[in-house]
C-alpha cells in the first residue's frame, strides 16, 4: 500500500523507524505545515516532502493517509483525506470532539474507505499473550481488571532536551494542553475493549493538580492532568483505570479472575512480562520452603506484585525504539494495508477507534459530564478476538505460544 506522512514531528520519527517492518508499506512522500520540520524530516530520513498537503494527496496511487499531526488537526486532516477518496490512519485521538470523530467515521463508511486509529499496542506480542491466557481461563473467570497509565511528573523533567532521531523536540505545549488522558488512556483502553467488549458504563474524575507545568502556560491553558475511570463493559468484566502526570511511573495491567491474577509489567513493551499469581496475589513456589521465604521477601517489597510464574511467549523480530516506548508504530497501519488489499472490514476499525476517542474524551474532561456516562458509540464484539489479532503480528511472526517457567523477579517500570 502507498502512504503518505501528515505531520513530522516528534512521533513521526517512531512510525519511520518502525516502516521497514513491513515492507508492504511504500513511502510516498509526507507534508508538515512548519517548513523547518519538513526540511529537518526530509534531510535525516530521505524521504520526498510535498509542499502542500493537497499536493501529497494528489500524488500518483496514493492510498492511505497517516495523520500524525498535532491532536487539535486531527479532524481536519482526516476529514480531507477522506474527502480526497484516501484510507486514514490517525494518531489519537480520533478528534477532539466526539460529534467531529462520528462525522469522520459516517463519511468513512459513505465512502467505503478504512479509518483506524492509534495506539495499536494491543497488536504487540506482550498483548496477544495476555489476551490468549485470559481467553484460556488461566485465572478463571475475569472479574476486575486494575490499569495504570502513570507517566510521573514529566513537567519536572528535563523534557526540552528532549529530541526524536530526526531533532524533532518533544512538544510540551501540546502535550500539557491535550492532556495526560487524551495522550495515552488509548492504550490500555484498547487493551480492556479488545479483551472485553465495549464499555456500557462509566464513571469518571479528572482534575488538574498541579497549574505549573514550566512552559509560561496560564492554568486555564491546561488541560486535566489526572484522571481516574471507573468501566463497565459489555462483557460483566470492570476496570479501573488511572491516568496521570503526578503519581510515579506505572504502565501495568493486572487482571483479577476467580482464580488467580495476571500482572503485566509495561504497557509500552511488545516484550513486557506477564506474571501469574494465585488469588491471594503469591507465587506458589515449590518446594514449600521456597514459598515460605518468597512470602517474608514479598512482604517487605514494593513492587512485591512482580514475584510470580512468569509466562513465556515467542518475541517477535520486529525492530523498535531504544526508549520507553518499545513499540511497532508501524503495525496499526500494516494491519489496515492487509485488510484494504484483502477487501475485507478491518478489525478494530472505525467504530472500535471511535468509541476508544469517546472513552478517552469523557475521562479527560469527566467535569462536563453527568456521570455515570453511557457511551453513545459501540462497535461489533468479539468482531476478533484479542489472540486472533495474531494474524496482524508483522507477517503472522510471534507469539504463537504462551507457556510457563517458575521465576522469581522484581518488576522493573519504563526503560
Amino acid at each position: 500500500m502507498k502512504i503518505g506522512i501528515v505531520g513530522c514531528g516528534f512521533v513521526a520519527d517512531y512510525y519511520m523507524l518502525t516502516l521497514a517492518n513491513h515492507p508492504a508499506l511504500e513511502l510516498v512522500g509526507a507534508y508538515d505545515r512548519d517548513p523547518a520540520a519538513r526540511e529537518r524530516f526530509g534531510r535525516f530520513f530521505g524521504v520526498p516532502m510535498f509542499d502542500s498537503l493537497e499536493a501529497l494527496l494528489a500524488a500518483p496511487g496514493l492510498e492511505c493517509v497517516l495523520n500524525l499531526t498535532n491532536p487539535s488537526s486531527h479532524y481536519a486532516v482526516s476529514r480531507t483525506a477522506l474527502l480526497s477518496g484516501c484510507h486514514v490512519y490517525s494518531e489519537k485521538p480520533l478528534a477532539m470532539r466526539v460529534e467531529d470523530a462520528e462525522d469522520l467515521v459516517r463519511l468513512a463508511k459513505e465512502r467505503d474507505l478504512l479509518l483506524a486509529a492509534a495506539p495499536c499496542s494491543y497488536l504487540g506480542e506482550a498483548a496477544q499473550a495476555l489476551g490468549r491466557a485470559i481467553e484460556a481461563g488461566r485465572v478463571g473467570k475475569v472479574r476486575l481488571v486494575y490499569a495504570e497509565m502513570e507517566d510521573g511528573m514529566v513537567f519536572r523533567e528535563n523534557h526540552r532536551d528532549w529530541k526524536a532521531p530526526s531533532g524533532a523536540p518533544w512538544p510540551a505545549r501540546d502535550e500539557f494542553a491535550v492532556g495526560a488522558t487524551l495522550e495515552h488512556a488509548g492504550y490500555y483502553l484498547s487493551w480492556l475493549c479488545a479483551f472485553f467488549g465495549p464499555v456500557t458504563e462509566m464513571t469518571a474524575f479528572a482534575a488538574r493538580c498541579f497549574d505549573d507545568k514550566g512552559t509560561g502556560q496560564a492554568p486555564g491553558e491546561l488541560a486535566n492532568d489526572l484522571s481516574v475511570s471507573c468501566l463497565r463493559f459489555a462483557s460483566g468484566v470492570v476496570a479501573r483505570l488511572s491516568c496521570g502526570l503526578a503519581a510515579p511511573k506505572d504502565r501495568s495491567l493486572h487482571v483479577i479472575g476467580t482464580d488467580g491474577i495476571l500482572s503485566l509489567s509495561e504497557a509500552w513493551d511488545y516484550a513486557s512480562p506477564i506474571y501469574e499469581r494465585d488469588v491471594m496475589g503469591h507465587w506458589q513456589s515449590r518446594p514449600k520452603i521456597l514459598g515460605k521465604i518468597v512470602r517474608r521477601v514479598e512482604r517487605g517489597l514494593p513492587l512485591r506484585h512482580w514475584f510470580g510464574r512468569r509466562l513465556t511467549y515467542e518475541r517477535g523480530e520486529a525492530k523498535v525504539p531504544g526508549t520507553s516506548s518499545r513499540m511497532d508504530f508501524a503495525r496499526g497501519p500494516a494491519a489496515l494495508a492487509r485488510a484494504a488489499a484483502a477487501g475485507e472490514p478491518l478489525d478494530f476499525g472505525a467504530d472500535f477507534a471511535l468509541h476508544i476517542t469517546e472513552l478517552a474524551l469523557v475521562a479527560q474532561n469527566a467535569e462536563t459530564y453527568q456521570m455515570p456516562y453511557r457511551p453513545r458509540s459501540s462497535f461489533a464484539w468479539p468482531a476478533a478476538s484479542a489472540s486472533a489479532g495474531a494474524q496482524a503480528l508483522q507477517d503472522g511472526k510471534g507469539g504463537d505460544r504462551v507457556g510457563e517457567r517458575h521465576d522469581v523477579a522484581a518488576g522493573q517500570a519504563a526503560v
